[in-house]
């Protein structure tokens, strides 16, 4: 006999969980928000409450300051975002397109080295890194940045491109290849385009990742090379003297970018996690 559940006979803990989850959440996104509109005496004096009156001016602040530098910190950290991104989708898929169509011994080995290589921390790589990048010159540049970047996401973007793609018929790409397309025009125009769902989740998993990086671009860039967002919100912070509304802008201003992303591929990003990106 199956039991079915009955949403109105639920364990109170579970909605006791529930609620206290939502509030781990929402708390600090609400305190944040709130205190981006107040003065530096408001938020000492009750960081909890409403902004009272309601000002812009912690925001103007950072956006016109020049010490906090944000518009081309901004830029710079779109810009690396947006390259690590695409060469990861566009890597990731196609090995992943590979993998999903070649079932051999190879591949499976491939796979196994990808998922081991998910399991190692960033941070465990930083000191070989390190060490690689000077020996080739390129220790204090955004393409140690990069490329660091885009070596550690290439597995897990290969894990989400070979799962979607075995949801795509075979056939497909023996349509295309009686009309006489290779395998490379095939991926691109018949493919490719058809996993703009995985590529969406993809997408937006590596940009929250590398937007708030801190770790890489403090030690790979250095203090000689342009910041990120992250690194410079860092670096604004006061030894001895604390400008808290200045900080909860810079925040908010910073976050403002993954919000559109996020918004504007929210449709494709579901479907990939709930479609293709979880078939076997």
């Amino acid at each position: 006999m199956t039991h079915r559940y009955d949403p109105d006979h639920a364990s109170p803990m579970r909605y006791i969980v529930a609620i206290a989850a939502i509030a781990a959440y929402a708390l600090p996104l609400y305190l944040a928000i709130i205190n981006t509109f107040k003065t530096n005496e408001q938020i000492i004096a009750d960081p909890g409450g409403a902004p009272a009156p309601f000002t812009m001016g912690n925001v103007i602040n950072v956006l016109t300051n020049p010490e906090s530098d944000i518009p081309p910190t901004l830029l710079r950290t779109s810009l690396i975002t947006l390259t690590v991104v695409t060469l990861v989708v566009l890597l990731g898929a196609m090995l992943g397109y590979y993998v999903a169509r070649h079932d051999s011994a190879a591949t499976r080995v491939l796979m196994l080295t990808l998922l081991l290589g998910l399991a190692v921390p960033a941070q465990v790589l930083l000191i070989p890194l390190t060490q690689t990048f000077r020996g080739l010159g390129i220790m204090g540049t955004y393409a140690a940045l990069i490329i660091s970047d885009v070596g550690f996401f290439v597995p897990f973007s290969v894990l989400i491109f070979s799962r979607f793609v075995r949801s795509i018929p075979k056939e497909l790409d023996e349509s295309a290849s009686i009309d006489g397309a290779g395998p490379l025009r095939s991926f691109f125009l018949i493919i490719f385009p058809l996993t703009r769902p995985a590529a969406a989740s993809v997408a937006i998993f590596v940009s929250v990742w590398v937007w708030n990086d801190f770790v890489n671009p403090l030690i790979l860039l250095g203090p000689a090379t342009g910041t990120t967002i992250m690194a410079g919100l860092y670096r604004t912070l006061g030894q001895y003297t604390s400008d808290f509304g200045t900080t909860f802008a810079y925040m908010f201003v910073a976050s403002v970018p993954l919000l559109i992303l996020f918004l504007a591929l929210q449709r494709s990003f579901i479907s990939g996690l709930t479609s293709g990106s979880t078939k076997g």
